[in-house]
């Protein structure tokens, strides 16, 4: 294993177990290319002893990453049958797999199986794992790993360097300032190559500079080509998830109230492995259900369709007091197509199968089609809803880390702060929509603080009265930046994330109720982090030391039912 790699070891294994916080995986695994011809095992979870050692470029997983260069997931054994047997010898039913890229060649992968309580993978679990990917390949930047070498754009003493525009960044071209020595072993000067040897090149503008100037622009360089790479490949085509499959349950119920339905199905091909939703009035024995599915299959076939694999799940929202429907007592089925649409073009796989008990009237048709029109925009609402989600989610992470900036420290809290947020809002039984305004205002609670000249002060230790209040004024500084992204409701939480019950907080001085209440969840699980965090800028409180210390302050810094349910909560840990 490359040194880099070992003295970074305990940093990839924290963030490996994101995938367990983030994505609720129960299994994952961190391959690194060995510099050679492998991808070698170097940190896991979950797998108990079934992991992989190392893989080669023909094993499935990363040849479907060379290709698709995004993450894919693949629900059930049978789903695709070139990744049956890992699933089958792993002993798992769903797997999950992000490619780790640095600078446009692929370094590793991180193998995700089985998500808790037995959900399958969606698209938003692929989103999140190529973030914790990225966060990865980030602790790799500055190490000369995986055989990447750093293309210098220029040297202090010699402005005649130039930069090939058309050559790949992990393909340099010869004597363009290449980097190639050992780790830790002084790098010879790069010399100047000829203009006949380097076709293309874009000669640097010819004055004055420093190396820290020229090595902040390499890095721009290398950050921009790195996150334009993903722009080559066109985005992989949505898929229905978790949160559009409740609207549809709701649907379904919804038809079976119609006069002489007896079961409802929603069928989506090729969607989070193949899933298939009924609704009936009683239990449906297995000749009805046989029926049901010949029924489909024939229709599919008829219009030159395929189906394929599917999970069936079955719900009884009347009860199964009445006897069971037998295949006789369906004497009518409608089948149609739902004409659902995403941000990247229309779903496809989807249909939705009516069984009736007798001959439906015109009246019924015309109720059935309009609740099909309704399926098809609960669908289409629920993907837009994940999609802004999404959208605005990374338009937190730019304000964090705008323009290819880099703040670790920051970075790290916020996270940190984000996650727990998350955990107690969910304690706290709060909806979806305020449990997402909450982490998205865990996120970017602090991001006014890199404008506040946070990389000179974060660890100063001899904080001036006057350098502590400009600090202090990150919490509006802060607000202002994110009101015109995520909106006012965020942007309140931000700007009193540190008022305190008592009205001795800033920068308003409120009291009490004053104070948003996603302020007071905030400021209690960003006060936890800070005493807890190990890497924070004062030393670390022990967990019953930091639980203490929020107990006393109820009433005072804290809300005091909002401190009473966080200690509850982590006391049930």
């Amino acid at each position: 294993m490359h040194q880099d790699i070992e003295d970074l070891w305990p940093k990839l294994k924290e963030i490996l177990y994101d995938c367990a916080v983030e994505i609720r995986a129960t299994k994952a695994a961190l391959y690194l290319f060995d510099g050679e011809n492998r991808f070698e095992l170097v940190t896991e979870y979950g797998f108990r002893g079934t992991a992989r050692p190392s893989a080669d470029k023909n094993d499935p997983m990363l040849d479907r990453c060379g290709r698709g260069r995004s993450p894919f997931f693949v629900n059930g054994i049978v789903a695709e049958p070139r990744f049956a047997e890992l699933l089958y010898n792993s002993a798992s039913e769903h797997l999950l797999v992000a490619p780790i890229y640095s600078r446009g060649a692929l370094v590793g992968m991180i193998d995700m199986r089985d998500k808790a309580q037995k959900l399958p993978f969606d698209q938003s679990d692929a989103t999140k794992s190529q973030t914790i990917a990225d966060r990865i390949a980030g602790l790799f930047y500055n190490s000369n790993v995986f055989g990447r070498r750093f293309v210098m754009l220029s040297d202090a003493s010699n402005l005649g360097e130039t930069l090939s525009a058309n050559v790949p960044i992990h393909e340099p071209p010869p004597g363009v300032g290449v980097v190639s020595a050992p780790p830790k072993q002084p790098a010879p000067r790069a010399t100047a190559p000829s203009l006949a040897s380097v076709p293309a090149v874009v000669p640097l503008r010819e004055a004055p500079t420093s190396r820290a100037h020229v090595s902040s622009v390499a890095t721009l360089v290398l950050d921009a080509r790195k996150a334009a790479g993903r722009l080559v490949v066109p985005s992989t085509a949505e898929t229905i998830g978790e949160a559009e499959l409740a609207a549809i349950r709701d649907l379904l119920r919804a038809i079976l109230l119609i006069p002489t339905v007896s079961a409802a199905t929603f069928s989506a091909f090729g969607h989070m492995g193949g899933v298939q939703e009924v609704a009936a009035r009683s239990s449906l024995d297995d000749d009805a259900s046989h029926f049901l599915q010949s029924k489909l299959n024939v229709w599919l076939t008829k219009r030159g369709e395929a189906g394929g694999f599917v999970r069936t799940n079955v719900s009884t929202p009347f009860g199964t007091s009445t006897p069971a429907i037998t295949a006789t007592q369906l004497k009518k089925v409608f089948t149609a197509p739902v004409n659902a649409s995403s941000a990247t073009g229309h779903l496809k796989g989807l249909y939705l199968t009516v069984a009736f008990s007798a001959e439906p009237e015109r009246s019924t048709h015309e109720m059935l089609a309009a609740l099909l029109g309704q399926l098809q925009l609960a669908i289409e609402h629920s993907m837009r809803r994940e999609a802004v989600q999404s959208l605005r989610t990374r338009a937190a992470e730019k304000l964090l880390e705008p323009d290819f900036a880099k703040y670790p420290d920051l970075r790290r809290h916020s996270l940190e702060v984000a996650k727990r947020t998350a955990t107690f809002a969910r304690f706290l039984g709060l909806g979806v929509e305020e449990g997402e305004t909450l982490r998205l205002s865990a996120l970017v609670h602090d991001c006014g603080m890199r404008l506040l000249d946070y990389d000179r002060l974060y660890r100063k230790k001899d904080v001036s009265s006057d350098e502590l209040q400009i600090l202090r004024e990150h919490a509006s500084v802060g607000a202002v930046l994110v009101e015109p992204l995520l909106g006012p409701d965020v942007a309140r939480v931000v700007l009193c994330h540190h008022e305190r019950v008592d009205g001795r907080g800033y920068p308003n001085e409120l009291h009490g109720d004053e104070i948003p209440f996603g302020s007071r969840v905030l400021q209690i699980c960003d006060a936890w982090v800070a005493m807890t965090d190990p890497e924070s800028y004062q030393p670390p409180e022990a967990d019953d030391g930091a639980l203490s210390i929020i107990s006393r302050g109820s009433g005072s810094q804290f809300d005091s039912e909002l401190a009473k349910k966080y200690v509850e909560m982590m006391r049930r840990r």
